[in-house]
């Protein structure tokens, strides 16, 4: 029987796993899998992995999370990319499951069960009062927008705008496209890191969460300061992510005028010490926000734009390696 993992934001999973329970029985083969504040994508891939190794490490698998593009679905994916016999459904509802645990058998196969599960999940949507099926009736496509050359007219000189510099060691996500993005009203958003311009999966997962109607990069260092340097980009509104501050020290000693920095993420690692609920450093970090402090940027904790901006400096005063 193909094993079913189920993978949400905070404890949503293992609530999810429960009522289904209460409704259908006990399963086998159904895992929840937690993502915690604190926890990064290695913690769930290395969850997905224990599951599937207790498992008997099965080609076929079937893995259900809430958000696509969020962690838990970037985990997944990496987790999929390496098995053909695996597929990763986003939404995951109660409905879905239910469909999954009462369909599935010993003759199912992955895309069987991802087709039931979807239809399960639309049929399961419905309304007291609003006729749905008009409210999502299709309409006839927008006229397309005359063709603009970007090119023309733009100035000679001068730099981009950069409306926020985010720490955030996921780069592009749930939180980054629907809250950040919107809140700055960037027009294109770049994901710099060396590590992951290298890696063309997880590139492509980034590139796949990024909103629709922004242009979204995954860049190097050297190639976000060469960016910069060039004058074609001085008409843009661009939000930068960086993973880490080394990067940004990086940047500023390349050239570019960076006077505050928003730090929403870091996930703990071994050998890192919290200083909030989101973000843990190493002693490489602790010397990257110092020497930042001393070139005169501003660096503030703040996970999301309804929170308040507090101070990082405070925070790293106790903090010895």
């Amino acid at each position: 029987m193909i094993p079913l993992i189920v993978a949400c934001h905070g404890r949503f999973a293992d609530e999810l796993v429960k009522s289904a329970a209460m409704v259908y029985g006990e399963a086998e083969s159904v895992h929840a899998v937690t993502f915690m504040p604190g926890e990064g994508p290695d913690d769930l891939l290395r969850k997905y992995e224990e599951i599937v190794a207790a498992e008997g490490s099965p080609e076929a698998v079937l893995l259900l999370v809430d958000l696509f593009g969020g962690s838990p679905y970037n985990a997944a994916v990496r987790l999929a990319s390496a098995h053909e016999g695996m597929d990763v459904l986003s939404g995951v509802n109660l409905p879905m499951l239910l469909e999954l645990l009462d369909s599935r058998d010993e003759n199912s196969t992955v895309p069987q069960l991802v087709e039931s599960a979807y239809n399960a999940s639309r049929e399961g949507t419905k309304a007291f009062r609003t006729p749905l099926a008009a409210a999502t009736a299709p309409t006839a496509p927008a006229a397309a927008a005359p063709a603009v050359d970007r090119r023309a007219g733009r100035p000679t000189s001068g730099h981009m705008e950069i409306p926020l510099l985010r720490i955030d060691n996921r780069l592009i996500h749930g939180q980054v496209a629907s809250s950040w993005a919107k809140i700055v009203k960037c027009d294109a958003i770049f994901a710099i890191s060396d590590d992951v311009a290298k890696d063309e999966l997880r590139a492509k997962l980034l590139l796949q969460v990024a909103p629709a109607h922004l242009q979204a990069y995954v860049i190097s260092v050297d190639k976000a300061i060469k960016v910069w340097h060039n004058p074609m980009y001085a008409d843009r509104k661009v939000l930068w992510l960086v993973t880490k501050p080394g990067d940004i020290v990086r940047l500023i000693e390349g050239g570019v005028d960076i006077k505050k920095v928003n730090v929403g993420g870091m996930t703990h690692r071994e050998g890192c010490k919290l200083i909030s609920q989101a973000v843990a450093i190493d002693a490489d970090d602790l010397a990257a926000f110092k020497k930042l402090n001393e070139m005169g940027v501003k660096m503030t904790l703040q996970q999301l734009p309804t929170n308040a901006e507090e101070d990082v400096m405070p925070k790293l005063a106790n903090i010895q390696f």
